[in-house]
């Protein structure tokens, strides 16, 4: 009952929230985290937006470090304890009128045990990095790039 009422009110809302950013063009922040088990890839699908495979994230509440926004949005989103995070990048989003700077993490995890939100995550997945969905956002890309260069600068995480 609860996800049908959240599913209702998001239909209203959002509306109203995308036209008040694109009036004010708000400048906001983001975090993306790549979570890495046994060299698999943790991927989400969301309740309230697109039907697209994407790496859990969120937004940087005011006062808060990206690196902990980042650790605390895969919490929500998955139960999952992201450790040994790193910054590999950043990039600029323009989506729903906002100027937004997402910052990429990249961290393991000790379990592949996800207890997701049913209110804001449809389904969580691991991936092998050579097998994530072709059903994906395009947000998708550009932080796979980033684990890329990270891979060939550091040399693999794990």
């Amino acid at each position: 009952m609860k996800y049908f009422i959240i599913k209702i009110l998001w239909f209203v809302i959002n509306p109203l929230r995308k036209s008040y950013w694109f009036i004010v063009r708000p400048t906001t922040r983001g975090v993306k985290s790549i979570v890495i088990y046994n060299n698999k890839f943790l991927l989400v699908k969301l309740n309230y937006a697109h039907n697209l495979w994407t790496f859990p994230g969120g937004k940087v509440n005011k006062n808060e470090s990206s690196i902990n926004a980042a650790g605390r949005e895969v919490m929500e989103e998955t139960g999952i304890h992201i450790r040994n995070a790193s910054l590999i990048g950043s990039y600029k989003s323009n989506k729903d009128y906002k100027n937004d700077t997402v910052e990429v993490y990249t961290g393991t995890t000790n379990s592949d045990i996800c207890r997701i939100d049913p209110i804001e995550i449809r389904d969580a997945r691991w991936f092998e990095r050579n097998n994530i969905p072709q059903d994906r956002a395009s947000s998708v890309n550009t932080i796979l790039d980033f684990y890329d260069e990270f891979i060939i600068k550091n040399g693999n995480i794990q």
